[in-house]
């Protein structure tokens, strides 16, 4: 509450930069005093003379603060506070997108490719088995990781969709000169976040032609599970019709093995003969 009648904004503003609020989306929210930027681990609040970084002890904003710091105090930069401040995040974010990409790519492709190279007579070795006990949680963790680009490639879209939002992010002229800029005056603002949207968009192709060749390899397998559950039914089905055939010849040689006169016992090719009989129904049953 404090802080809202300190900077003028409204809770729910605020609530975008919480860290109790964890499923809060990227974002990058303008307002005529401060601008709030929650972007992966970075929530933060930017005035025209200070920034507020919430959630300071987790590890890689603590790793982020001398970064922002030595940003901040660059004698050579000609951006206002408030830039620095925003280019600094948007570096750090960035970075942190590729270092993720890099980490996870390798192991995917490790995973793809024990898949892509095992003949069918491999597909059952224990190396195979687990690359595919590997492979779920993978692609499960690329998933998320384009739900969180994608949120962050939104977000500074609808800035650089907004002439209102990036002309209002110059809040040190604002402070000085007592009124906002025009809209149409804010070329470091565009510029910036074009060049980090690109970014982002790099890691957005890569991880989507990952995702497909993560797709492609799931078809391949369940065709090659396909097939090879297709032969253990054909096996099944020739090792039934034998077993009827086998049952059809058994029945003429009970038949004629019942204690029962008959008279044919008596002929001295009837042993001969039946056998005959029994051998030629088992095949023409099996056929």
């Amino acid at each position: 509450t404090e802080l809202a009648a300190d900077t003028g904004l409204n809770l729910r503003d605020i609530r975008a930069v919480d860290p109790s609020f964890r499923q809060e989306a990227a974002a990058i929210i303008v307002r005529s005093r401060a601008v709030l930027i929650k972007m992966e681990h970075v929530r933060a609040l930017v005035q025209a003379d200070r920034m507020l970084l919430f959630d300071p002890m987790h590890p890689s904003v603590r790793a982020f603060v001398p970064e922002l710091q030595a940003r901040l105090l660059a004698s050579n930069s000609h951006l206002p506070f408030e830039l620095r401040a925003l280019e600094a995040v948007l570096i750090n974010v960035c970075a942190s997108v590729h270092r993720h990409m890099t980490t996870l790519a390798p192991a995917v492709e490790s995973v793809l490719d024990t898949l892509t190279s095992s003949g069918s007579t491999d597909f059952g070795s224990e190396s195979v088995q687990n690359s595919l006990d590997r492979l779920l949680p993978l692609e499960n963790s690329l998933n998320e990781f384009l739900a969180t680009v994608t949120q962050l490639r939104v977000a500074m879209d609808e800035i650089l969709s907004s002439d209102q939002d990036m002309s209002e992010m110059y809040l040190t002229s604002a402070q000085e000169t007592g009124h906002r800029r025009r809209h149409d005056q804010h070329e470091e603002v565009e510029m910036m976040m074009e060049n980090y949207l690109k970014q982002i968009d790099t890691v957005l192709m890569e991880l989507n032609a990952t995702l497909r060749a993560v797709k492609s390899t799931e078809n391949v397998t369940q065709i090659r599970l396909d097939a090879m559950r297709n032969r253990v039914l054909r096996l099944e089905v020739y090792l039934n019709i034998a077993t009827v055939s086998l049952a059809a010849g058994g029945l003429v040689a009970g038949a004629f093995g019942m204690n029962l006169l008959s008279g044919v016992e008596e002929d001295p090719n009837a042993f001969v003969v039946v056998s005959c009989c029994a051998v030629l129904t088992v095949l023409v049953t099996f056929r």
